[in-house]
C-alpha cells in the first residue's frame, strides 16, 4: 500500500486506522525479512555490502539481487563484486518505462500531491511545511533522518531528486594593500598589532573562509567555487602566494557532492584588470607576458588561456556531466592595463622604471603613486577569437554558466567613470551568449551586487540571466562585501537554478532575501 492510498483510506467516514496497521502496511523491512529475500548463501554474503536504503523496499531488494544474478555476481566471492556498477545498473532497470516505471509508481502516482510536495522540500533540504504528511513519508520508509536534515531514503527517488548543487560565485578579494580588515586597529607599534591579533584582525576574506568551514560542518557548505577575477592588487608575487594559500584553504573545505566525482575540478577563475603584470603591458610585445605570472599562480585550476595567443588558444568549458553543469570561462582583461599610446609615452615610461625601482628598493608606497599615475587604458574585452570559440563548442548540458571579470551590462546600483568600466565589445559578448543559450553570466568588477534579465526580442526568445558579485575582500566598496550563492536543483530531466546573495555583517554572513529563480531555457519565477 502506497502513501497516497493510505491516505486515502484514513480519509473515509467511519474506518478506523490503528497504529498497528500503520506497521504492517507502509513500514520498511526488518533485518529478519531482508534475510528471507536473499534466500541463497551468495545473495546473503551480498547483503553486508549493499547500501541500507536499498534493504529497505522488497520491491528494490528483490530487483538488485535479480540484477546480481542476471550479471554474474552471485558466482563470485561478494568482495569482488563492483557494487557501484550494480547499483546503477539496478536503478537503470527500476525506471525501464516499459517495465517497471519505478518512479512514476512511486512518486507521481503513489504519493498525494500535498506527498510529493513534502518530499521535494526534503531532496531540496527545505524545512518542514507539512508535518502530517512528512510523518507519513517517514512511516513508509522513503524519508529518513539525516545528520543535518531528513534525506531521501529511497535510492531511486534519491536519484531522481538529488540534493541541490550549491556554488559559491565570489569576486574582486584584492590580496595586498587594498584587503579589507576585519578589525579597524588605528595607532602603530607592538602594542597596536599586539592588540590587534587578539581582537582577530586580519583580511575579510578570512572571515569568509571561516563561513565556509562553519558551512560545511552543517552540510550546507558549497560545493564548487566560481573566483571571477581581481584575485589580486597588483600582481606582486606575495600576493600571488597568499590568494593562492587562501584558495587551497576554501578547497579543502568544500562539502560533497553525489552528483560530483573526486576528478572533478571544484574551484574555476577567470582573472580580473588587476591579476596583470602591468610593468608587461605597452603594445604586442606585452600581450601574453602580462598574462604569465598569473597563469603560472593558477595552473592547478581551470582558467581561461590568455597567456596563450588568442589565435590557437581553445576555450576553457569545465563539463559537469551527472550535475547537468556547464562553466565557460572568459578572459575579459585581455589588454587589461594596457599602457596609453600618446605623445608623453616617454614620461610614463620613466615614470614606470621609477615604480620599479622604488619597488626594488622596498619603498612600496612610492612605486604604488608612480603607478597609479600612469596612464591606462586598461579595457575589458573578450577577444572575438574566444567569442567564434564559444559559438562553435558542442554544448551538452542544460546550465550554461558564463564566467568573466567585467560587467556585460551597465548597473544601475553604481557608476564607474572610470575608462572601459565594462566591456568594449559587449553586444557582441551577449549575442554569442545567447546564440548558445547561456543560462546565467557571473561577473564582478565593480564592486556591487545585482541581478538582471535581458532578451533581445528581435534575434531570440532566450532570457540572459546576469549576477554581479560584490566585492568579497576590497577596502574600496561602496556597500557591504558578500558573494552570489547558487542552487542547482533537478528533478529527473527538469532543472531549477536560484541565485542568493549573501552579504557580511561583521563576521556573520546573512541571505539579503534578493534571488532570481529560473528554469534553464525557460520562464523566471
Amino acid at each position: 500500500m502506497s502513501p497516497g492510498e493510505w491516505s486515502a483510506l484514513c480519509s473515509i467516514a467511519g474506518v478506523s486506522i490503528s497504529a498497528h496497521d500503520l506497521q504492517e502496511n507502509l513500514r520498511p523491512l526488518t533485518a529478519e525479512q531482508v534475510e528471507k529475500l536473499a534466500r541463497t548463501n551468495p545473495a546473503r554474503a551480498l547483503l553486508p555490502l549493499l547500501p541500507p536504503h536499498w534493504k529497505r523496499n522488497p520491491f528494490l531488494l528483490e530487483l538488485l539481487l535479480q540484477q546480481a544474478e542476471k550479471r554474474g555476481d552471485l558466482a563470485k566471492p561478494a568482495d569482488q563484486v563492483d557494487i557501484a556498477v550494480l547499483l546503477r545498473k539496478s536503478l537503470d532497470e527500476a525506471n525501464r518505462p516499459t517495465k517497471w516505471n519505478y518512479t512514476t509508481q512511486v512518486l507521481y502516482e503513489g504519493l498525494s500531491r500535498a506527498q510529493q510536495e513534502e518530499l521535494r522540500a526534503v531532496a531540496r533540504e527545505e524545512s518542514v511545511s507539512d508535518s502530517a504528511a512528512r510523518d507519513l513519508l517517514r512511516e513508509s520508509g522513503l524519508i529518513t533522518a539525516g545528520e543535518h536534515r531528513d534525506e531521501l531514503a529511497d535510492p531511486v527517488i534519491a536519484d531522481h531528486m538529488p540534493p541541490p548543487l550549491r556554488i559559491h560565485h565570489v569576486s574582486d578579494v584584492h590580496v595586498g594593500r587594498k584587503s579589507a580588515s576585519r578589525a579597524n586597529v588605528t595607532g602603530a607599534g607592538t602594542t597596536a598589532e599586539k592588540l590587534g591579533r587578539a581582537v582577530g584582525q586580519g583580511p575579510v576574506r578570512e572571515s569568509y573562509s571561516e563561513h565556509v568551514v562553519q558551512c560545511a560542518s552543517r552540510g550546507c557548505g558549497p560545493h564548487l567555487l566560481i573566483v571571477s577575477g581581481d584575485l589580486v592588487e597588483i600582481g606582486a608575487p606575495e600576493e600571488y602566494e597568499q590568494a593562492k594559500r587562501w584558495i587551497e584553504s576554501v578547497r579543502a573545505s568544500l562539502n560533497d557532492h553525489v552528483a560530483l566525482s573526486p576528478d572533478d575540478p571544484r574551484v574555476v577563475i577567470v582573472p580580473g584588470n588587476h591579476d596583470v603584470d602591468w610593468n608587461q603591458t605597452r603594445g604586442q610585445a606585452g600581450a601574453r607576458k602580462r598574462h604569465v605570472p598569473f597563469a603560472r599562480a593558477m595552473s592547478g585550476y581551470p582558467r581561461p588561456r590568455l597567456e596563450e595567443p588568442p589565435e590557437t588558444r581553445k576555450i576553457e568549458v569545465v563539463r559537469y556531466p551527472e550535475a547537468g553543469i556547464e562553466i565557460v570561462l572568459l578572459g575579459s582583461a585581455e589588454f587589461g592595463g594596457e599602457l596609453e599610446d600618446v605623445s608623453l609615452i616617454k614620461l610614463l615610461d620613466d615614470a614606470r622604471e621609477r615604480a620599479i625601482a622604488a619597488d626594488n628598493a622596498g619603498d612600496a608606497e612610492t612605486a604604488q603613486k608612480l603607478r597609479d599615475g600612469l596612464g591606462r587604458l586598461d579595457p575589458g574585452l573578450v577577444h572575438n577569437n574566444d567569442l567564434s570559440g564559444l559559438r562553435r563548442h558542442t554544448w551538452r548540458e542544460p546550465v550554461r554558466l558564463a564566467v568573466l571579470h567585467h560587467p556585460v551590462s551597465p548597473m544601475p546600483s553604481i557608476t564607474d567613470v572610470g575608462p572601459y568600466a565594462g566591456l568594449l565589445n559587449a553586444g557582441a559578448v551577449k549575442n554569442a551568449m545567447i546564440a548558445v543559450k547561456i543560462s546565467l553570466v557571473l561577473h564582478g568588477h565593480q564592486h556591487s551586487a545585482w541581478f538582471a534579465e535581458e532578451r533581445w526580442p528581435d534575434r531570440s526568445a532566450h532570457t540572459l540571466r546576469i549576477a554581479a558579485a560584490p566585492s568579497l575582500g576590497s577596502w574600496a566598496v561602496s556597500e557591504k562585501h558578500g558573494y552570489n550563492e547558487i542552487l542547482v536543483y533537478r528533478e529527473g530531466e527538469r532543472y531549477e537554478v536560484e541565485v542568493r546573495r549573501v552579504l557580511r555583517d561583521g563576521d556573520s554572513w546573512q541571505p539579503t532575501g534578493a534571488r532570481m529563480s529560473f528554469e534553464p531555457g525557460g520562464p523566471s519565477a
